[in-house]
């Protein structure tokens, strides 16, 4: 191993613990859902995972670091295309099924390096094409297995390109999260940045989808579960998921990340199990088993150098 072993360790640590606690995250939600519509409860999130993250930047790097380093609009824009991420990915869901989004969703890594070598030049590192194929591999078997259980297939029902839209806007976020900062400001700090800039325009979004009938009105009283629920999801799947995942895109690139998040079901499918009662499927076992042998192999080229 090299000089950069460190540094690969603590990216491969940050993009493991944005996968387990995006894949707590599914569970979470769905449980959400039964008391909260999707449009109040992205706001609900970032407000609680604003406060949170605000609270361990002032203790550790105190108020000044608050301020913007960088021009306002810069990171408004970064708020925005967090925003549209969850908009768009909402509306996926709307006009689709999560068997569909599931399927989409797997082909992350072809659709992030595509991106990124549009936006930066980015070319395919050594051993990505056999982690992609692993993991797209693994996450059909997955997919496959929950579609022929589940009385929904897997179709084309509109819904799809918004998904992938709803990725493109994520890797945009990550790309100039690095990008846009300068050298030296914290993943911390940019995290809490962003995550303010997105407050105000996921309640536009939330406003705009209550006066045209998608969203209901708002339920101000779901019990004590729900708040539970909302407040380990915003604090823990939301703020310090997204400072693990800029962690990651920092030390290893866009690209690796694309391949972890194909993990995210597999964590998902590990804590329903653990936690919440639910049998995997053989066909999770072995596609989650594939998709994790994809990531190893790509890590394990990253730590040799």
């Amino acid at each position: 191993m090299n000089n950069r072993t460190p540094g690969a360790l603590v990216g491969m640590g940050g993009y493991l613990m944005a996968s387990l606690f995006w894949g707590w995250n599914i569970p979470l939600t769905s449980n959400l859902l039964r008391q909260l519509d999707p449009f109040w409860i992205a706001p609900l999130r970032y407000i609680i995972a604003a406060v949170v993250l605000g609270v361990i930047l002032v203790a550790r790097e105190g108020w000044r670091n608050l301020r913007a380093p960088v021009a306002h609009w810069r990171v408004a824009v970064l708020g925005l295309c967090c925003a549209c991420f969850l908009v768009l990915f909402n509306f996926g869901l709307l006009y689709s099924n999560a068997i569909t989004v599931a399927a989409v969703i797997a082909g992350s890594p072809v659709y992030v390096a595509l991106i990124a070598r549009i936006m930066i030049g980015a070319r395919l590192e050594r051993g990505f094409p056999l982690a992609c194929g692993l993991t797209l591999l693994g996450a059909g078997i997955a997919i496959y297995g929950r579609a022929s259980s589940a009385s929904e297939g897997i179709g084309m029902q509109g819904g799809e390109i918004l998904t992938v839209l709803a990725i493109a806007c994520w890797t945009v976020y990550s790309i100039l999260a690095q990008r846009w900062f300068p050298v030296g400001i914290g993943q911390l700090r940019r995290t809490v940045l962003t995550t303010v800039w997105t407050i105000p325009t996921l309640l536009v979004f939330w406003a705009a989808a209550r006066l045209t009938g998608l969203a209901p009105s708002p339920n101000l009283d779901p019990g004590a579960a729900a708040w539970r629920d909302l407040v380990i999801t915003a604090a823990f799947c939301t703020g310090i998921a997204t400072v693990a995942w800029n962690t990651g895109v920092a030390r290893l690139g866009i690209a690796t990340g694309a391949i972890w998040q194909n993990m995210v079901p597999v964590f998902a499918v590990l804590i329903s199990m653990l936690f919440y009662g639910i049998t995997p499927l053989p066909e999770h076992i072995v596609g989650g088993a594939l998709v994790l042998c994809g990531v190893l192999s790509m890590q394990w080229r990253k730590l040799r150098g």
